[in-house]
């Protein structure tokens, strides 16, 4: 049996369709890691396995800003709980910061975190490098 020369399995929940997502899977690649994708919107949430992946940051930090809901001033974070605010993302998946990334036991949500920093430079990680993945465009609300 052929073993691979990969670095490991990173698994990435993200919106599909956006391009600064998909620009994450491809350095990932580059980086030499098999890459597992899947929808953050058809996945199922549950609050345990959400909270994972938010760590010890607020959840009010893992908001993706761009959400229509947010945008259209349907939701109001600043004035949700953290509990009804978990509940709404549950409810309504694109509230998510995206990536939400998992390996080796570890979990991130975002782009801008230790975890992906080590993925995609190791320990050479710059301020310029860490803005080559997020993705500034409406479309990937």
């Amino acid at each position: 049996m052929k073993m691979s020369n990969t670095k490991g399995i990173v698994s990435i929940y993200v919106k599909p369709g956006c391009k600064g997502n998909a620009r994450f899977k491809e350095a990932l690649k580059t980086a030499g890691y098999n890459v597992q994708t899947t929808s953050i919107i058809d996945k199922k949430w549950e609050e345990p396995a959400l909270k994972n992946f938010f760590g010890d940051q607020a959840i009010h930090d893992c908001v993706n800003e761009r959400a229509p809901a947010l945008t259209k001033g349907e939701i109001k974070v600043d004035q949700l709980s953290e509990e009804e605010l978990l509940q709404a993302m549950i409810a309504d998946p694109i509230l998510i910061k995206r990536p939400l990334v998992f390996f080796r036991g570890r979990y991130a949500c975002g782009m801008n975190n230790e975890l992906v920093n080590e993925l995609l430079y190791g320990d050479e990680t710059t301020e310029e490098d860490k803005k080559v993945s997020a993705c500034e465009n409406d479309h990937c609300a």
